[in-house]
Formats: C-alpha cells, structure tokens, sequence
C-alpha cells in the first residue's frame, strides 16, 4: 500500500468536507441571524469544520515535513482539479441543432446516428453554459418531413431554427478487432456550421480515427452489448467535451471504471 497516497486522499476528504460543513453552517444562518437558537444549531457544523481543518494542516504539515513535496503538489491537484479548456466555446448562448450520420444513413438516421444524437444533445444541454439544444425528437421530425440530404446541415439548421448545427459524420464503425478481442474503432469528423452567418464553418475536428481502450478488452471479459455500450459512452463523452471545460481528473477516473 502506497502510504502516501492514502494520506493525499485523507487530506483532500477533510478539505472538501470542511467546505461543505461550512457551507452548510452558511445556509442554516441565512435570514435568521436575529434568532439565537438558529445560530447555536449553525454552531456545530462551523465547530466540526474547525477541527477538521486543524487535523488536514496537521497531516499537510506531516507530508511536508516527510519530504512528500511531490505529494503535496497531488493534494492540490485532487482538491482543485484540472480544466480542459474547451477546443470550441463558440456554443455557448446559443440555439444548436445536433445532426449525426453514419455509413448505413444514406436513406435518413441510423439507430446508431440517432443514439450519438441524442447522448451529445443532452451532454450539451447539461454542460455548455446558457445553450439551448433542439430535441434530437425535433430535428428527425425536420428530416422526415422534408427529406433527407447527408451534407444538407445548413438546411436542417434553418429548418429547425438553430444558431448552430453540430454535425458529427462517423465512419468505419467496428467494435470487434478479430473473435476474441472488443476494440472500439471509427473514423470521425465533426464539424460546426453557423446558421447565422450563412451556413460558414465555424470549426472542424478531423478526420481523424477514435479508438477506445487503446488495447483492446478480451472479449471472455464482456458481452457485445455491455462493450459497445462503453465504447459509445466514451464516444459521446469524447464529442461533447470539445465544447466546454472539462476536469482532465474525471476523464481518468471515468476510464478506470468503465473498463
């Protein structure tokens, strides 16, 4: 067991508990400070965030002290996190439209275009600040009613009255490298079109090919559903997070979990 790396996570629980005791000592005071039983009951949670912290600065002083520099240098990245800057922030404030397709679309969505489509629409609703994103429901009700044209992005954009169109054109889609070995695997290009500047380009990602996990996962491990599962998980999150900050700590966590 890696001691130091227990007494990085101790220290990093004290401090976020500390943060949230004494938040909550906040709330508990708010409009009634003129009230003394209100205030003796936010005593406690101010109390136990007093001695939590002695104990944290304790243990920093220890790891300090150890020579664990480096592991002080850990605890802050832990408690502060670290932001991916977003690769196109240009959605924000905006009204977008998420259109994807695939190799089998040629006559309209695929379930495969549709299921992207959706888990992209709904990360961007959640993430990217004060954007409104039409309902992928909205936008294949468009398309089958008046028609379907793989590169016609523009049109579907005005059509459903979106600022921006997010189109996600994906290739060469496997899951399987051989019989006994799940590689998630696709070439992908996804490209933004602003409606309100005439249909211009307002960004490109690709082509390039996304691969997920770099080695593969014997396939004894696993189900095709379960795996093709991850891999498309993975995908979206890939996709979506190139629109809004993002903490390059969840990306590893979530990477040890999935697989």
């Amino acid at each position: 067991m890696d001691w130091k790396i227990v007494g990085i996570r101790m220290v990093a629980n004290m401090f976020n508990g500390i943060f949230h005791d004494w938040m909550s000592s906040d709330r508990s005071a708010t409009g009634v400070a003129c009230c003394s039983a209100q205030i003796s009951r936010s005593r406690g949670p101010r109390a136990l965030a007093a001695r939590r912290l002695g104990v944290a600065l304790a243990l920093s002083a220890l790891l300090f002290n150890t020579g664990c520099v480096g592991a002080l240098a850990q605890l802050m990245y832990v408690i502060k996190g670290h932001k991916e800057k977003a690769e196109f922030a240009g959605l924000q404030e905006k009204t977008v439209a998420v259109v994807c397709i695939t190799d089998s679309a040629a006559y309209g969505p695929d379930s495969l275009g549709s299921t992207i489509n959706k888990a992209v629409s709904l990360q961007l609703k959640q993430n990217v600040r004060k954007c409104t994103v039409i309902s992928p429901a909205k936008v294949s009700e468009w398309i089958d009613h008046n028609g379907w044209n793989q590169s016609n992005f523009i049109e579907i954009g005005r059509g459903v009255g979106a600022d921006m169109v997010v189109a996600i054109d994906m290739g060469s889609y496997t899951i399987k490298e051989g019989q006994t070995l799940y590689k998630g695997r696709t070439d992908l290009t996804v490209t933004v079109y602003d409606i309100s500047k005439g249909g211009q380009v307002a960004h490109v990602h690709g082509p390039t090919e996304y691969v997920f996990p770099k080695n593969g996962r014997p396939a004894i491990q696993t189900s095709e559903r379960q795996f093709e599962a991850v891999y498309l998980a993975k995908l979206t999150d890939y996709i979506s997070r190139m629109f809004y900050d993002a903490d390059a700590l969840d990306q590893v966590a979530e990477d040890a979990t999935l697989m």
